[in-house]
């Protein structure tokens, strides 16, 4: 018996206690100082290219330059398509990522209040994201930010999904779309 728990243990300190692991389904690459998510949170759209890739440990790659405006990408995980994507204006920044939604499906988000929701935008009442994450029971994971808006998504599994819009001044969402 001490000889079957001793190859247990050794077992278990070879695998890093995988089994007993929380799940982190968006890993932060190693020369990156965090995660998609994370980096987003940390954004300001009132930063620089300079201030960007400080933030976000390596430097962005130019994808898109108008007379504008110049948009880069950080790449942090081709295979899931995990970006971050900034583009540049002259006195602001709009921000945005991409990631694979499974990485964020919740099952206790709760989509039964969208009709009560739609309703109350539809006749102009005043919703602000502690609202709506109260009637979804559930944060909403940021994904884009201007300086007048912010967005959040939620996603319940595999193709439901809803993501809000939110204008920074008031507060107030002005929109809502998704398919549930």
């Amino acid at each position: 018996m001490k000889k079957l728990l001793s190859i247990v243990i050794i077992l278990l300190l070879l695998t890093g206690c995988s089994l007993f692991q929380k799940k982190m389904p968006l890993n932060k690459p190693e020369y990156a100082n965090c995660n998609v998510i994370d980096c987003i949170r940390q954004l300001d759209t009132k930063m620089d290219l300079n201030k960007v890739n400080e933030v976000i440990g390596f430097e962005g790659e130019l994808v898109k330059e108008t007379t504008i405006s110049k948009t880069y990408k950080w790449g942090f995980n081709k295979e899931k398509n995990e970006e971050l994507q900034a583009t540049f204006y002259s006195k602001d920044t709009a921000i945005s990522i991409t990631f694979d939604d499974n990485d964020i499906k919740n099952s206790r988000i709760d989509f039964s209040k969208y009709e009560e929701i739609r309703k109350a935008l539809k006749d102009k009442k005043t919703l602000k994201y502690e609202d709506i994450k109260s009637r979804f029971k559930a944060e909403g994971v940021l994904i884009e930010k201007t300086s007048s808006t912010t967005k959040y998504r939620w996603v319940k599994e595999k193709g439901k999904y809803l993501n809000a819009t939110f204008n920074n001044k008031s507060g107030a969402c002005i929109m809502i779309i998704g398919m549930i």
